[in-house]
């Protein structure tokens, strides 16, 4: 036991009086320095005050660098910030106090580095509490472990220990792994998580779809990314049994193409039926698939063929309903398996350019035929696209219980560029493809954008991790970044044929069915000479040069258009005789 003495000086106001001023003195050194101070002397406006205070070193312990030591009887638990400060003067050299036990009168000591003493402070800053609350201690990889106080909350404490990990004591990558029953955590060193160059498409994993399986409605379409520390991360899917359909956007070359071929692909590696409606111009991307498309259900053409394409989804919507009414259910999950019904996927790319109205010139009674010709078929192929937008809305709103899927895919995805907020309402699903999209782009896809993580930088800086990579809002799971799986068009072929996957003869609206639709805007007074046309095809020398006077909607064609096509016909005749 060694005693030492401890003095402080208080520094007296001008005015101090000993007979009427000396019990408020007292009381401001017991507030401020602890009980057991007697004041020694009173000497030009100073007071000088000293106590006893025994302090027993109970131990020294050179290889855990810790000190127990004695605490007076007086020190109470508030008196925690003030003995730290009073112990780490005292002993110096890094010595810190790292427990507080007042009720048993004992504090410990340990002599910290400077990256664990800032560490701890950091770490008691985030948890809410006292430095000497936490116990930290450096990990041989460089990071630290902590013990936690029982106030740990993960829900209310995790972030901030993140920011800790990562913007405190480490840099980007840092992690902090948790175990909440024991009270313990390690902050540990890491590269930031990425994604490799390439992750192929398995094509070996897809199981038959059978409608009473929720699992088989999970589409995988790629790795989320990987958790802090690992290099592999969960499968990214779109669960179709939590939503039907989905929005996909994303600028050129951000990935989206790659992405739907893989989902289209296993859907009918699944066994869904397919539909594709897309611009002319951009068609070919999906050239590789168009045998495997429903008879009908390639609407890429044309606009008059999109609208085809659509209404023919409609009326297979319209079958399917009344199916299901007829065995007494509401939703196409609970037919009997006798009368299950394949899904229908339907893919309509460049959303905004199938949209978009063409210009239509103003031609007045006295304007050229050429003017007129112009605003007749500017007309037309704008009222094929109402047709086309009116029949999505009405599928998005609609055919969900009847197992049509929908995914709509456009560079730009605000109400002015097609996609209204009723239609928006409608997709459950929202991606949004590439590592650098603008906050306006994420806005206008997602629901709610503050949610959806956005692309790390170390991602976004690196050519061969980002290509492919998006971020998502899927119904039914935490929005996400991931990147889809890749494979070449020749490779998606192979393995659907390999697969027996049907094909059809028939991708494309007949021309009867294409007819059907583009009669119905003649005006009244050509009706009878849509009526002559169809009769005139039976005399012989029509048969013979069958289609040769129409288009590939069945309307006449006209001027030098109708010569070359007769032309053409006479010239097979004559090979053929």
């Amino acid at each position: 036991m060694a005693s030492s003495t401890e003095r402080i000086r208080v520094k007296l106001p001008p005015n101090f009086d000993t007979a009427r001023h000396m019990s408020q003195l007292m009381k401001k050194i017991t507030d401020n320095h602890g009980e057991g101070f007697e004041v020694d002397s009173i000497e030009d406006g100073v007071a000088v005050a000293t106590r006893q205070v025994a302090i027993t070193e109970v131990s020294h312990n050179d290889k855990s660098k810790t000190k127990e030591v004695r605490l007076p009887r007086s020190v109470k638990p508030t008196d925690g910030e003030k003995m730290s400060v009073k112990l780490a003067d005292q002993h110096g050299e890094g010595w810190e106090m790292t427990k507080f036990e007042p009720f048993l009168g004992k504090a410990v000591l340990t002599q910290l580095s400077p990256e664990t003493a800032r560490c701890r402070g950091a770490a008691a800053l985030a948890l809410g509490v006292k430095p000497w609350e936490v116990q930290v201690a450096p990990r041989r990889d460089g990071g630290f472990d902590l013990e936690l106080p029982r106030t740990y909350m993960p829900s209310k404490h995790d972030a901030k220990l993140e920011e800790v990990a990562t913007s405190v004591v480490g840099r980007d990558g840092w992690y902090v792994k948790v175990n909440a029953q024991k009270l313990t955590a390690s902050i540990i060193p890491s590269a930031p998580p990425t994604f490799p160059g390439m992750i192929p498409t398995p094509m070996n994993k897809v199981v038959k779809f059978d409608h009473t399986d929720k699992e088989t409605f999970k589409i995988p379409l790629g790795m989320k990314l990987p958790a802090a520390g690992e290099s592999t991360g969960d499968t990214f899917y779109l669960d179709m049994n939590a939503g039907a359909h989905a929005q996909l956007g994303g600028i050129s070359g951000g990935g989206k193409t790659v992405l739907l071929n893989c989902y289209l692909a296993t859907w009918l590696a699944k066994g869904a039926e397919l539909a594709i409606i897309d611009l002319p111009t951009k068609s070919a991307d999906f050239e590789w698939c168009k045998d495997f498309v429903r008879p009908g259900g390639w609407g890429c053409a044309s606009p008059a063929q999109s609208a085809v394409a659509i209404r023919l989804i409609m009326e297979e919507g319209e079958r399917r309903s009344k199916l299901i009414k007829s065995h007494g259910v509401n939703d196409w999950k609970l037919l009997p398996k006798s009368a299950a019904l394949k899904p229908l996927i339907v893919i309509v790319d460049e959303l905004t350019g199938l949209f978009a109205l063409e210009a239509v010139p103003k031609a007045g009674k006295d304007a050229p035929q050429l003017l007129k010709d112009m605003a007749e078929e500017a007309n037309r192929t704008n009222l094929f696209k109402e047709i086309l937008k009116n029949g999505i809305k009405r599928v998005a709103a609609e055919l969900r219980f009847t197992g049509v899927f929908l995914m709509l895919a456009t560079q730009v995805a605000s109400a002015n560029t097609g996609i209204e907020p009723a239609l928006r309402t409608n997709l459950h699903h929202k991606l949004l493809m590439g590592a650098k999209p603008t906050e306006g782009n994420r806005r206008l896809v997602f629901s709610d954008p503050d949610r959806v993580p956005l692309v790390p930088d170390n991602i976004r800086s690196d050519g061969a991790a980002s290509r492919g990579v998006g971020s998502s809002e899927p119904e039914g799971d935490e929005p996400a970044v991931f990147k889809s799986y890749f494979a070449t068009v020749t490779d998606y072929r192979a393995w659907l044929e390999k697969l027996g996957v049907p094909k059809t003869t028939q991708p494309e609206p007949t021309k009867a069915q294409m007819a059907q639709l583009e009669d119905a805007f003649e005006p009244a007074e050509d009706q009878d000479a849509i009526a002559a046309r169809r009769s005139a095809m039976k005399d012989p020398m029509a048969e013979l040069m069958g289609d040769a006077g129409l288009d590939e909607s069945g309307r006449p064609l006209k001027g030098a258009a109708l010569a070359a096509s007769q032309s053409r016909a006479l010239s097979n005749m004559a090979s053929r005789a």
